[in-house]
Formats: C-alpha cells, structure tokens, sequence
C-alpha cells in the first residue's frame, strides 16, 4: 500500500498542510463511472490544468501521489504571459498578495557587469516581466481555487498501472488503505520529470542531457537588496564555476550554484558544505547579517522532449512532457502555456464542440515550442556550465572580452522565457489582407495588452472563449458578427465579441464596447475601422482581416473546432 509522508514539510515561513486520504466511492462499491479527465500530478501544471478544465464545466479529477504541496521555491518565476494565465485561472491577485516582481538581471565576472538586461516594462503591460511567488505558496493558492470549482482532488493516490481502450483509460491507483480501479476518458499526465504516466507509456525523451550539475539552496537572510537575476561567473570562492542569486519573498534568498566534477551528488547536499558555500558568496558580495538554510536540492539541466504529447487517449504537460533548465525561467512558464493551449481543445472534445482531432495540434504547437526552448536554452546551458574544455575557453574569452568590449555581451544573454507564436500551426488561418497588417499581434500571435484607462487593460475584459474583436463602429460588420457569434453559442461554444472604438456606436450589437479615446488600442493593433480579430481560448490570434463585406468568424471557429486527426486517434 502506498505510505506518503505525513509530516509537515519544515519551514519557518511556509505553514505546511497535509491533505488526508478520502476514500473514493470506487473503494466503497462497484463503480461504472467513467470520469470524464484524469489528470496525474497535483502540482502547478496539473492544477491549472484542472482549474482551466473546471471552468469550461469539465469535471476534473486529480490524483496526486504526496499528502501536501511542494517544499521549497522550486519553480520560483513566473513570466508575464503565465502571470496572465494565472489571472484566466482566477489566482493573479492572490499570487501578487505574496509575490515581488522584478524586471532586471546583472552578469558579474571579477568584479565587473559583463552583462546587464532591462526587461521590457511599459504602461501597457499589467504584470511585471517577471513574478518571484515560491512552488509551494503558488500550490496552496491553486489548490484552493481548484477546490472552489469542485475540481475532485486525491491526494495520498499513486499511480500503479494505466492501459487503454478505444473508449476510455483503465488506470490502477494505490492509496493507504489499498487499490482501487478507476476509468477516464482522457488522461493528463502532469506528473513532472519523473513521470509514471510516460513509463507506463514506455515513452522516452529525444533531446540532450547535461552532466553539469547545480545545488539550489533557499536561505534566510534579512537584507535589503532589491530583487532581481543575479548572476556570477568564476566566484572566487567557485573557481571556474557560476553561480545565480534570487530574492523570493518572506526574507527567503535562492542561490543556485554549480557543483565540480569531483564532488559526488552525496558531498554536493552536505549540509556543512552547502553553508560553507552560501557563507562564502554572502563574504564575497559584501552581506554580513545572520542567516538559516531553509531547503535543499541538486538538480541537473536537460533539454528533452517527448516526440508527441499525444498518444491516443493520454496527454502530457510540463515537465512529463518535457525537462528544460530553469536558465531563463523556463521550465514552469512552458508548462503553464501547455496547460492552457491543452485546456481549451480538451474541453471542447469532452464538452461536444470539436472532434479529437483538436488535440493533435496541441501536440504539434507545443511540441515545437519545446523544441525551439531546447536549441535557445543549450546555447545559454553551455554559455553558464561549459561542457567541454572548448566551450570553458569559448566561455572565458567572451568574459575577458566583455569587461571593456560591448559587442560580445549579447552571447551572455539568458534568453527568457517568451510567449509562443503558432504562425504555422493547422489552427492559423493568415487572410487575403494579411499583408495591409504594419503591426499588431499577427495570426499565432499571442495578445497585445493596452491600458484602456485607469485600472482598465484590455485582456480584462476577456470572458474565457474566443474573443471577437471589431474596431470601429461599422454598423454592418457588427450585425454580420453578431448573428455569427450567436449561431455559435447557440451550439454551446463560449464566444464574446467585443467592439473597440473611439468612441462606440452601435453598442448594443457587441457583449462589451470599450472606449479608446486615444486610438491607443486602435494603433497598437493595426485596427482601422472594420477590422476583426479572431482570438482563440487561449488568447492567440487565430486570424483577423482589415475589412470585408461579409464576416468569417463562424467559418473560422469551426474550421479550429473540426480540425482533422493527423493520425489514427480516438
């Protein structure tokens, strides 16, 4: 029988709960109920996932092996675009309750910036570039909410066995008090890198795994030091090595740092070590305050991928898909965008909209963005822990050379996470007007924020489904928009259109009409009068057109929704 621990994770600023078992109805009495999603995994991933799901009224149960939430910061960052994910799952404010946001990151090699990155910042973006919130205190947010929507959780339930039919999935899950089988018509395994999803699946990773090894350690320290990346190249007290410093929230400070070939995974999580090696960067940077280790681990980067996120009737996201290094942040922001590019398109299948060929473009869309982070991420893996004594010679004469030369610092960036743009995925459809577009978010793209007005940005105003956007007050695009938009809902597709205008007429043909006094919108989006945007769920643009005499929107959203298998799936 599966024994999870039961004792509180120790922590001097995160209260620790231990979630009990519940005995499942499948345990009491012969069950036929085939849930509609399983999810496998209870962490960030897997609990967006099931949020996003609840949403769209897709019943979700969720299993996750431990009795409580992660220890430690772990996945410390969130980009803007998940922050913006966050607000879609209804936690943004409650994350910011406890979060601090930073925008810049320093490279320091003896005694020198080599490298410094202002993050874009402007009056238009609602969130930060960059939001530092602990795993654990994130988890304890999203289980709440999770819970709000009636998401069925299970904690202290391990996942033994899973094999398929044509109709649903058999799983096998094993708790304290015994087995129990349970059926579900899909399942997501978020269950991180050590995913039992993917080897019971017998799948296995395609990419490259590197033997650099790092130490991540959260310490104590009161201080006042304003947040942002900090990064060191040949520390003294590390010769040869780089080092990387955060500050978290609650006095909590994150440091990062490489292990040496000779010292075994062992000596690396000795406690007398590892204070030996925080102490010494504390001595090196010029802090002499008190502090306490708060929680360790070793971790080692990789860039893997599964080939496909699709087998059948089981999906992955995050980190059972894929393992990244947490370089540049990307590790959990990439799960995030899984989580709600999957989201969307599951929901419609379960819910009736959308054949089951929907989902073989979740796993072709985000397959290639991993893909594309795994060639961006080596570059900057190899640039902070040199794999060879070629690249330690590549890495020291860019160092030498940046301390007085300009030119070779952008070799030192660490590429942050960024959105993904779906430009040629088979649910992007670029129209005859096209090339009139000088700017604004292109077809894959994901949204442009504006500042509407005090407090008021635009994606605010986005209820969760397609978004149709009309510019201008064009009385015939709007009646032509309108009567699509309602066939639409007529079959049950969560659908708003919304009017952009100078000033709105004709309002009461749009679900919302927001005024743009300056054209700020207006221009930021290439929208003349008559313009349509057509945004998916999760925000990306699925098409838009600078005008035309008859509307597409009913068109488009169903070519998305009945979108061919490319294999033979369910």
């Amino acid at each position: 029988m599966h024994q999870p621990n039961l004792q509180p994770n120790p922590s001097s600023y995160h209260d620790y709960r231990v979630f009990p078992f519940v005995r499942p109805e499948e345990m009491t009495a012969s069950s036929s109920t085939i849930h509609p999603v399983a999810v496998i995994g209870a962490g960030p991933i897997g609990l967006v996932l099931a949020i996003l799901l609840a949403k769209q009224g897709v019943p979700v149960t969720l299993i996750e092996s431990e009795a409580q939430v992660c220890g430690g910061s772990r996945a410390l960052a969130l980009s803007r675009r998940s922050m913006e994910i966050m607000e879609q799952a209804g936690v943004a404010p409650a994350f910011l309750d406890k979060a601090i946001v930073w925008n810049e990151g320093f490279s320091f090699y003896r005694g020198h910036i080599v490298h410094h990155l202002d993050l874009p910042f402007s009056v238009d973006d609602k969130f930060a570039p960059m939001t530092n919130l602990p795993q654990c205190n994130m988890e304890d947010i999203l289980v709440e909410q999770a819970r709000g929507l009636g998401v069925d959780l299970r904690f202290q339930t391990r996942l033994n066995g899973l094999s398929q039919s044509a109709d649903f999935v058999n799983l096998t899950l094993d708790t304290p008090e015994g087995e129990y089988a349970l059926r579900a018509q899909w399942v997501v395994g978020c269950d991180g890198a050590r995913s039992a999803v993917r080897k019971l699946q017998g799948l296995r990773f395609e990419g490259q795994s590197f033997e650099s090894r790092f130490v991540i350690a959260d310490f104590r320290i009161d201080i006042d030091v304003p947040p942002g990346r900090r990064c060191y190249f040949d520390p003294p007290w590390l010769p040869g090595h780089s080092a990387l410093l955060h500050k978290a929230p609650f006095g909590v400070w994150r440091l990062d740092y490489q292990v040496p070939d000779e010292v075994s995974d062992e000596q690396a999580l000795d406690p007398g070590r590892i204070h030996q090696h925080i102490q010494a960067h504390l001595d090196y940077i010029g802090i002499d305050q008190p502090w306490q280790i708060e929680w360790t681990t070793l971790y080692k980067p990789n860039t893997l991928t599964l080939a496909s996120y699709r087998h059948d009737r089981v999906l992955f996201c995050g980190d059972a898909a894929h393992l990244l290094p947490v370089f540049g942040v990307r590790g959990m922001n990439t799960g995030v965008q899984d989580s709600i590019n999957l989201a969307w398109k599951l929901a419609s299948v379960v819910n009736g909209q959308a054949s089951a060929g929907i989902l073989d473009s979740y796993s072709s869309e985000r397959v290639a963005d991993a893909r594309q982070i795994c060639q961006d991420a080596g570059r900057s893996t190899r640039m902070m822990a040199p794999p060879s004594r070629g690249y330690s010679i590549l890495q020291r004469a860019v160092l030498d050379l940046a301390i007085q030369q300009e030119f070779p610092r952008g070799l030192l960036h660490w590429r942050t996470s960024r959105p993904m743009d779906y430009a040629s995925s088979a649910l992007t459809f670029r129209d005859s007007t096209e090339d009139q577009f000088i700017s604004g978010p292109g077809p894959g793209a994901p949204p442009r924020n504006v500042k509407l007005g005090e407090q008021q940005f635009l994606l605010d105003s986005f209820a969760y489904g397609f978004q149709v956007l009309v510019f201008g007050s064009d009385e015939q695009v709007l009646q032509q928009t309108q009567r699509d938009v309602a066939d639409l809902r007529q079959r049950g597709i969560a659908i708003q259109l919304v009017q952009i205008d100078r000033d709105p007429k004709h309002a009461q043909f749009a679900d919302i009409a927001l005024a743009d006094p300056e054209s700020h919108a207006i221009t930021l989006w290439d929208a003349r009068d008559g313009a349509v945007y057509v945004l998916r769920p999760d925000q990306h643009v699925c098409t838009r057109w600078k005008t035309s005499s008859t509307t597409r929107v009913k068109s488009m959203v169903d070519a998305m929704l009945n979108t061919p298998s490319n294999k033979a799936n369910p």
